[in-house]
């Protein structure tokens, strides 16, 4: 393989080549170019017809000028996609490479541009404004040419006309394997390749063939190398065939004339189609039908073949209201992904891989912030399907049987849900499934067992010292410090101050420990029987379609909870209120305690009612003296109010403060800026010229 898996990991997790292809292409230039005239005097032309060199082509065309022209498509192929108006995506070279081995430390080519990348997409300003949001561009809409180079060199240059050239490190002039990728959503067409020592073809190996849509294309990764087809094929010591269209659905159409990989079967096929189908006109039972007949048709053609079907990934827009009133069948993403796994039973060479599992529900996962995975997201994909290969395994193509209705299906009670026996089991599925994670040793030996030493006689005096309460004022400020991490979204201080809050629990654990009460196993095992128990839509036989059936179990399961410790001697029976910390903060807190009283009919009826409730209360606020304890409390109430539009509304007061907070740092810090640049402080401004120092910089920011 072209890297090792550590460092395509580190490559992957720190998006540098995608910073650095994006960097190149808005600098206008390449990273390591040089032309034919500057070329070194020992740069030789490699033996051979430069179609050796290829692979992921099909069909390869003369460009004119020593240039040629691959596709990854049957020319019958091309044709069929030319008349349903996706030949352009077609003709993109996504998944082809060329591939040498060279003793060289250079390797160069002639580019032409055939189909250039239109900034004009409409995902092009999503994507920028979703990358923009986060500070730092990791991923991004634009295409690059990757050079991955054997023992874990990669280098990225801007796609461009003229000649491209690739340098290495090989001091010991080492024979060494050298892909360079050609572009994801641009087409290009190359010749003349040179290298400054020998080389040859790379030797030929069995092939992926990757089917799908824009994600598998690779749309939006950034770096040719990166897309999950390209990175599960390196895994597997593959080449690649990826006939993945963008915006494309379950066609079995665009399967005639693929003759040619026929002669020569794949080794292994993933499918991935299906987040396209949903938003397509036509009615379920069509997404049913075209998804049969498109599995059946690929079975009947590869039926000795290993086959992959990935349902479609999770979406952060699938449960919006705005995308799903656009959904012409009416049918959830959920719905969709179940008619595929439907789809695929009776086909025994077929293993469904869930795709809505694989991922991490958030937008840092994706290019454009909901749909598109960016280089990390997609290099967690081709983990999920190499192990999925690996293991054989997946979701089981025989399914579940009939679905309970999630409204009136019994929720399993604690007694069944927190038996070791259960819990066994839920573990034993979930390390069936691909990408499941490993062992974490870190968690034991830098963090248990170190905690454990610093209590120990001859540890340290501080730690020893801590008791449950003298760490309460720690853990709370902790949990402030990595809140405001998460809300910055800096992945390193992220980690640091998560760690801090992980250090509490584990130090309290401890403690717990020496005093007999409970240990870290206690809480672990605790909180593993919780979400359990919560989520038997996902550990059980219940089945759900919306987030509100989500929480019409969640509320049954704890209801039952409480039924239970209410029967106990054990506990006390505890109030509406009781659960909702005191020590939350007064907006949060605030927010909660309605949503509680709102459950059991203490609500208005719309949001009119609650404006109502507000100017009745700032009247009475009004009425009170100022510097009153009453005029205090009015004020209380007023708020009060206002944070159950906020509830009502669907907005997280607590967040929304915290932006206004964090926007008028912001505005402040810029006007400090612009009074120094005047030569002045702030506090020697007058009260109109603040205020026009505030409005600069509000214009500046609505303009940026």
């Amino acid at each position: 393989m072209a890297l090792s898996k550590d460092d395509r990991a580190r490559l992957i997790k720190s998006g540098k080549l995608a910073r650095t292809a994006l960097a190149a292409a808005h600098m206008g230039t390449r990273m390591t170019p040089h032309s034919g005239e500057d070329a070194a005097p020992s740069e030789v032309s490699l033996p051979g017809d430069i179609t050796e060199y290829l692979r992921g082509a099909l069909l390869v065309e003369d460009a004119g000028d020593g240039l040629v022209q691959p596709y990854r498509f049957s020319e019958k192929q091309l044709r069929y996609l030319d008349s349903v108006g996706r030949g352009r995506r077609a003709r993109a070279t996504s998944g082809i490479c060329l591939a040498l081995v060279t003793t060289g430390s250079e390797v160069s080519f002639d580019c032409h541009v055939t189909a250039a990348l239109d900034p004009a997409h409409p995902l092009y300003s999503e994507v920028m404004e979703h990358l923009g949001s986060l500070g730092q561009a990791e991923d991004g809409l634009i295409d690059g040419i990757d050079a991955v180079v054997e023992g874990g060199q990669s280098h990225t240059v801007a796609v461009r006309d003229g000649r491209i050239a690739v340098r290495f490190d090989n001091p010991e002039h080492l024979p060494l394997e050298v892909r360079i990728y050609l572009p994801l959503i641009m087409s290009v067409a190359v010749g003349r390749l040179v290298s400054n020592g020998t080389a040859a073809p790379a030797p030929r190996r069995g092939y992926l063939l990757a089917l799908g849509d824009s994600i598998t294309q690779g749309f939006v990764v950034g770096c040719p190398s990166l897309s999950y087809p390209a990175l599960l094929s390196a895994e597997l010591g593959l080449d690649l065939v990826n006939q993945a269209v963008c915006g494309y659905v379950f066609d079995q159409k665009t399967l005639t004339g693929i003759k040619a990989l026929r002669k020569e079967p794949p080794a292994a096929i993933t499918v991935a189609y299906g987040t396209n189908d949903w938003g397509c006109e036509g009615s379920g039972k069509e997404i049913r039908r075209d998804a049969s007949a498109y599995l059946d048709r690929l079975c009947k053609l590869f039926p000795n073949t290993p086959i992959y079907v990935l349902t479609p990934l999770w979406r952060a827009d699938e449960a919006d209201e705005a995308t799903l009133a656009g959904i012409p069948n009416g049918k959830s993403l959920s719905w969709v992904r179940r008619a595929i796994e439907r789809a695929c039973r009776g086909h025994e060479n077929v293993t469904v891989v869930d795709g809505a599992s694989i991922l991490p529900r958030s937008p840092l996962m994706f290019a454009d912030g909901r749909l598109h995975p960016g280089s990390t997201g997609a290099g967690i994909v081709a983990e999920a399907l190499a192990a999925a290969v690996r293991n054989g395994g997946g979701v089981g193509v025989g399914g579940r049987g009939p679905q309970a209705d999630p409204v009136s299906a019994p929720v399993p009670g604690p007694e069944v849900a927190t038996t070791a026996d259960a819990l066994c089991a839920v573990d034993a599925e979930s390390l069936s499934r691909p990408g499941v994670p490993g062992t974490h040793c870190e968690f034991d030996r830098l963090l248990v067992r170190t905690v454990w030493r610093l209590r120990q006689e001859d540890g340290c005096p501080w730690d020893r010292e801590q008791t449950h309460e003298s760490l309460v004022r720690y853990m709370v400020e902790e949990a402030y410090e990595a809140a405001e991490a998460l809300r910055a979204d800096d992945a390193s201080h992220m980690a640091e101050e998560l760690g801090d809050v992980l250090y509490q629990v584990v130090l309290n654990s401890q403690v717990a420990a020496e005093e007999g009460a409970f240990t870290i196993d206690d809480v672990c095992r605790a909180i593993d029987e919780k979400l359990v128990r919560r989520h038997p839509h996902v550990f059980g036989g219940v089945d759900v379609e919306t987030p509100e059936d989500v929480a019409r179990i969640w509320d049954n399961v704890k209801r039952r909870e409480r039924e239970t410790a209410g029967a106990s001697a054990r506990e006390p029976e505890v109030g509406l209120l009781d659960s909702v910390p005191r020590a939350m903060p007064a907006l949060m807190q605030c927010q909660k305690i309605s949503a509680r009283a709102a459950k059991v009919g203490f609500d208005w009826d719309d949001v009119s009612g609650v404006w109502d409730k507000v100017h009745e209360e700032r009247d009475e606020f009004e009425r009170e003296p100022t510097g009153s304890q009453a005029r205090a409390l009015e004020f209380g109430d007023l708020l009060f109010s206002l944070v159950n539009v906020a509830r009502m509304e669907g907005i997280d007061a607590e967040g929304a403060l915290a932006q206004s907070n964090e926007k008028f740092r912001r505005r402040w810090s810029r006007m400090e800026d612009l009074a120094r640049e005047k030569g002045c402080d702030l506090d020697a401004l007058s009260t109109a010229e603040l205020n026009e120092l505030w409005d600069l910089a509000k214009q500046e920011e609505s303009h940026s």
